[in-house]
């Protein structure tokens, strides 16, 4: 589909995504990603109620 949108049939979002994004949204690299996930410990999770055992 983004081949075509793009009209350059060989791209692949996996191959070249992120390369588009870097180059028409550079802001968005200028920053370290944030983790999708934390871990915390027992203490914490039991202070959040958030027990997972």
């Amino acid at each position: 589909m983004f081949g075509k949108l793009l009209r350059k049939p060989g791209f692949t979002w996996s191959e070249h995504g992120e390369a588009l994004l870097s180059r028409r949204k550079p802001w968005c690299y200028e920053r370290q990603p944030r983790p999708g996930m934390s871990v915390i410990g027992d203490r914490l999770s039991e202070l959040l109620g958030v027990g997972g055992r």
